[in-house]
């Protein structure tokens, strides 16, 4: 399998007020919050917007984590590959997506990107953003 890029794949993404109350609603109960570095924040309940679960029904997919800067200066995860296939859409700022290979993609509010399993990809952020992610 290979990744995949769709641009304008869906533009009615989530807004930045419903993925700050999604995200505090996981700090209130003490779900489980990544933080790796300034500004930089994942959370393991994207499921429960209504735009996410929308976009998990079309691609036939179960899980959904919210992942966001809220300074141009946070970084995110480095470059890294993950264990299972990933989905991801970019909900609202832009990212620059590099991969091993040399191919690089942006994206922009609507894009989805496929990324196999064992794929080396570096995202990074180009300002506040956020993006979800997801997998079966």
């Amino acid at each position: 399998m290979s990744i995949k890029f769709i641009k304008s794949y869906n533009k009615n993404t989530p807004s930045w007020e419903t993925c700050l109350e999604n995200f505090d609603n996981s700090v209130l109960d003490n779900d489980l919050i990544k933080h790796n570095c300034l500004g930089y924040f994942v959370s393991h309940r994207a499921h429960t917007i209504n735009q996410v679960r929308l976009v998990l029904e079309d691609l036939r997919l179960a899980s959904a984590h919210l992942y966001m800067n809220i300074t141009a200066h946070g970084g995110s995860n480095g470059n890294h590959f993950d264990q299972d296939d990933v989905y991801f859409w970019q909900a609202q700022g832009r990212t620059r997506w590099q991969f091993d290979s040399g191919y690089e993609y942006l994206l922009e509010p609507g894009d989805l990107i496929f990324v196999p399993a064992g794929v080396y990809h570096n995202v990074i952020p180009l300002g506040p953003r956020i993006g979800i992610s997801m997998s079966l």
